[in-house]
């Protein structure tokens, strides 16, 4: 691992999914914690691992990893003969309350999850999502009719440690490259569903967990259209023949995806600068040292060197120490004329 600490937010800490979170799943988010990667905060390592590092019995870990899937405070990613791929989420997504069974509706809010009004901060990635009861109109407005244009690109060989953002009030995550991440428990978001306990034990078992997230959005949408009539029904038969988004979701979800690329652009640039300064103030640190170390009648003979080197238009106005290119050529001067003593 390149880093030796790893970052809890304060949101996190004072999220209500936190506080409801037992000791043994706060151990278990720490350890995986400690086995992420720095940027992408995937991390691999195996349940024995995780119970050693824990100090926790096989059974508590993975009472632990539900635990945190279902508060949406960890997903996971499962690919045949390869270890289970699980990212920390640092911070906790908006909790929707459970629905009744058989009703064929999302959880609590989720209806809210493409709200046009819901305002994004760059650097967070988290969103707060509208709720009330003009929220459906709001969400019919935002489709609009049907098209087939801005489907995101389903590239082949994504990788599992790409960047993710949330799709607000929903417990699925989108990637980079328009991956869908569920970040809860599977089967259980299913059988939540209406889908009975036996085939939605079935179907997670089977199909892929992206493959669901669609079929699910998808029968969000058709809710908010008052067009699903009967949400199980649709969400199994989906599931089954493996339904491709929806094209007024396929376009939302291309919308969420560029606001992840674009606040992804905005850190690397403000880290760029960062390095950029620090390089600055480094060097400016090195010519301070070398300045200090000399004695007078050699800083000012060097200076005199330096007025004659540079061209006349750098130094006309200024031909002293604080001229930044008067600085930097005494301290290639020094620097040269301690490398030809030694």
């Amino acid at each position: 691992m390149d880093s030796l600490f790893f970052r809890v937010e304060h949101d996190l800490l004072r999220s209500e999914s936190f506080k409801d979170l037992g000791g043994s799943a706060i151990k278990v988010y720490l350890v995986i914690g400690l086995y992420a990667d720095f940027g992408s905060d995937w991390a691999y390592p195996s349940i024995r691992t995780i119970a050693k590092q824990a100090g926790l019995s096989r059974q508590t870990v993975l009472a632990a990893i539900a635990e945190l899937s279902r508060a949406g405070l960890l997903a996971m990613n499962k690919s045949p003969g390869r270890s289970t791929a699980y990212q920390i989420m640092r911070q906790a997504p908006n909790r929707p309350t459970k629905g009744k069974k058989g009703s064929g509706k999302l959880p609590g809010s989720v209806l809210d999850s493409f709200e046009d009004g819901a305002e994004t901060v760059p650097i967070s990635l988290e969103v707060t999502p509208q709720t009330g009861p003009e929220s459906l109109a709001v969400l019919a407005q935002f489709f609009g009719p049907a098209g087939q244009t801005g489907r995101p690109k389903q590239e082949q060989g994504t990788r599992e440690d790409s960047p993710s953002i949330p799709i607000p009030g929903t417990p699925f995550r989108i990637s980079t490259e328009g991956r869908l991440i569920v970040a809860v428990d599977l089967q259980e978001l299913l059988t939540d569903q209406g889908i009975p306990k036996r085939l939605a034990e079935k179907l997670a078992a089977q199909k892929n967990p992206e493959s669901v997230a669609k079929v699910l959005l998808n029968a969000l949408y058709l809710q908010s259209q008052g067009k699903l009539q009967n949400g199980p029904g649709y969400i199994r038969a989906g599931i089954e023949a493996e339904y491709d988004l929806l094209p007024q979701v396929a376009t939302r979800l291309e919308s969420r995806r560029k606001e992840l690329e674009n606040s992804l652009r905005t850190v690397a640039s403000r880290r760029d600068q960062m390095r950029r300064e620090a390089a600055l103030a480094a060097e400016e640190a090195a010519i301070e040292s070398v300045l200090n170390s000399l004695e007078p009648f050699e800083l000012q003979d060097l200076v005199a060197k330096a007025v004659a080197a540079l061209p006349g238009p750098m130094v006309r106005r200024n031909p002293t120490l604080s001229n930044p290119f008067v600085r930097g050529k005494v301290y290639e001067l020094a620097a040269g004329e301690s490398l030809e003593s030694s």
